[in-house]
């Protein structure tokens, strides 16, 4: 009887490719975009070890190092480009560490959320990202991962125990009504998501000081909204644009409720800028592309999702009991098209595309 041919060594086919034993294992362990080798060397190595025979057990280094080199990262809504665009950023940075991700999405309901976490748990993923739903559900939900490591994203909560990285959601606020008082705008209303959650109480608070700082009224009756959604934001506009004494311009707390509010303005018959101001949370490229393009504050999204990694990874490769940092970046004001200068504006000073 015969044995069957031996599958080559690293180091030979390391020396068949003309390259490094280094070179060959890093590409093999999945981190060759980590170490920035191009992706025509990658293909060559994956190609010529496969064919020859030569692969990685993922099974067995997962046994080896006692992880199993995924991580779990749960979203309230993966149709919003705004987390989609953080989804696509956590699992380039998760890849460049030799990670694979799984990724659910909550659906912004509590239950659905609770259940997602299980399933990243009965899947052994060596951490957990959560952009949290916000509710007391969600707390009940994190005390069933015990010790495995959790970061919250974009959303916080109130549990000091857990490290998060965020965007300065209140002073992304305050500087969108800064820039529209500076543009004689004193009526300004306010577009919601879903009263109760971090980033959109954060928002509400950043509104109210900008507000107060100009020495503005900031009446209820200029907050409406309760949800996430296109249509939210469509109807939140309408009760805006219904008020006796409608404002003159509306920020609007996220990238759907930016589009709401774009079909409820010409649902009514409202142009923008030269009847209603708009300044919304978050940069798509349809905002360039809209008439005209909208005045935006942008997060830094490839930054979150780099520093959230940065912090799961530390997390997983230290003490269980570290403690928690919390991170805040700063975001900045992109301004485009979409504010009208009143004529009892006083001069605008040069703009800014960073926050001050």
């Amino acid at each position: 009887m015969h044995a069957g041919p031996a599958h080559p060594s690293l180091k030979t086919l390391a020396a068949s490719l003309g390259l490094s034993p280094a070179t060959v294992s890093r590409v093999l362990s999945g981190q060759g975009e980590r170490y920035r080798i191009s992706r025509t060397t990658r293909e060559r190595i994956l190609i010529q070890a496969q064919a020859s025979g030569l692969v990685v057990d993922q099974l067995a280094r997962s046994l080896r190092l006692r992880r199993t080199l995924t991580l779990g990262l749960v979203i309230p809504d993966i149709s919003n480009p705004f987390f989609a665009q953080l989804a696509r950023q956590i699992e380039r940075q998760a890849r460049r560490h030799g990670y694979s991700v799984f990724i659910a999405d909550s659906e912004e309901d509590a239950g659905v959320e609770a259940e997602a976490v299980k399933l990243m748990l009965s899947r052994r993923v060596d951490g957990l990202i959560l952009a949290p739903v916000g509710t007391p559900a969600t707390e009940a939900s994190l005390r069933t991962l015990g010790q495995r490591p959790c970061v919250l994203v974009d959303r916080l909560l109130p549990q000091p125990s857990l490290p998060a990285v965020t965007s300065d959601h209140r002073q992304g606020a305050a500087l969108a009504v800064r820039h529209l008082v500076a543009h004689g705008h004193q009526r300004i209303g306010c577009v919601q998501g879903s009263p109760g959650t971090f980033a959109n109480d954060e928002r509400i608070a950043g509104w109210r000081s900008g507000m107060q700082a100009a020495g503005l009224p900031c009446p209820d009756e200029l907050v409406a909204g309760g949800g996430y959604s296109i249509e939210a934001g469509e109807q939140a506009a309408l009760a805006l644009l219904a008020l006796p004494r409608r404002p003159t311009a509306v920020l609007a707390l996220g990238n759907l409720l930016a589009l709401g509010v774009l079909r409820a303005v010409r649902e009514a018959g409202v142009a923008i800028p030269a009847e209603l101001s708009l300044v919304a949370f978050d940069d798509q490229l349809w905002a360039t592309v809209t008439s005209p393009p909208l005045t935006i504050i942008e997060q830094p999204i490839e930054e979150l999702g780099r520093q959230v990694l940065d912090l799961l990874l530390a997390r997983i490769a230290g003490p269980a009991n570290a403690a928690a940092e919390r991170r805040i970046l700063p975001v900045r004001l992109i301004e485009r098209g979409s504010v009208r200068t009143l004529a009892s504006a006083p001069p605008c000073p040069a703009p800014s595309p960073t926050s001050p």
